[in-house]
């Protein structure tokens, strides 16, 4: 009866609305300039680079398609640094790589809001995963704090996310009242144009509404084998227990070299 009661509310928002909408989010961390000092050169560059992604809304059929936009693609290298340290007559030198791996820019969110279905893929933890699951119930919290936001008057909203031991902070327009917003969050009795965590947010730098008709086709994995948000999580933080700095040391002669590789995943 929840979830019928939800759904509802999502078919009567969208269709509230006239409109098709085209939205442009740019998404990137939030890092201090403390934390990006103690970064490697290597990753500063690509930690303060923004990805961007287009929201498709079908506002008829209660649709969204969140995915890449063009210039935002796969991007993965790798770097080495080599340091030498003399101590007396002995050379220490460490040879460091490291491996930047930021497949997850590339990803998409198919929603159903009329059949509480979303079908999502993306890249974490070195693998590509393609996902079936029900909207995420989010349980917001809506606040009386507003601001503006692209000229629209927005209201603020919190959720928890229990998987993921997160907190995220929406803020979202009823002057646009559909239920959509960027990649996993929707929800809101209008469109999200923020959603933000201490590291990371999305948001909307340009909202366009479509008069021509928008056709979003439902992605089909075929045989590939799917996953829940759930079932995900549990892989990805298995991975990262499982993942460890590999440090190799050998002798030549007076010289001890160190190879040590460190992973960066984005």
């Amino acid at each position: 009866m929840r979830y019928f009661l939800l759904i509802v509310g999502f078919l009567l928002a969208f269709s509230s609305y006239g409109q098709n909408l085209l939205v442009k989010y740019s998404e990137g961390f939030i890092t201090s300039e403390q934390r990006l000092k103690e970064l490697p050169e290597a990753i500063r560059s690509e930690r303060v680079k923004k990805k961007f992604y287009n929201l498709t809304v079908d506002v008829k059929h209660g649709i969204s398609y969140y995915g890449n936009d063009e210039n935002t693609k796969n991007t993965n290298y790798s770097t080495e640094n080599k340091s030498e340290t003399q101590q007396d007559d002995h050379i220490q030198i460490t040879n460091t790589k490291i491996i930047v791996d930021i497949k997850n820019t590339e990803k998409f969110y198919y929603k159903d809001f009329g059949n509480n279905e979303m079908i999502f893929e993306y890249f974490n933890a070195d693998q590509l995963f393609h996902g079936k699951d029900f909207l995420q119930n989010w349980n917001w919290q809506i606040t009386d704090e507003i601001k503006v936001i692209n000229g629209y008057t927005c209201k603020k909203a919190l959720a928890d996310w229990v998987e993921h031991d997160a907190q995220f902070t929406a803020w979202f327009t009823e002057d646009i009242p559909v239920n959509a917003g960027p990649e996993k969050f929707d929800g809101l009795p209008g469109l999200i144009l923020y959603v933000g965590t201490p590291y990371y947010e999305y948001s909307a730098i340009s909202i366009k509404e479509v008069k021509n008709k928008v056709e979003i086709l439902k992605p089909d994995f075929k045989n590939k084998k799917t996953f829940t948000h759930k079932e995900i999580t549990e892989i990805i933080k298995q991975k990262i227990n499982n993942l460890r700095s590999s440090s190799i040391t050998t002798q030549e002669g007076d010289k001890t070299i160190t190879t040590e590789t460190i992973i960066y995943k984005n």
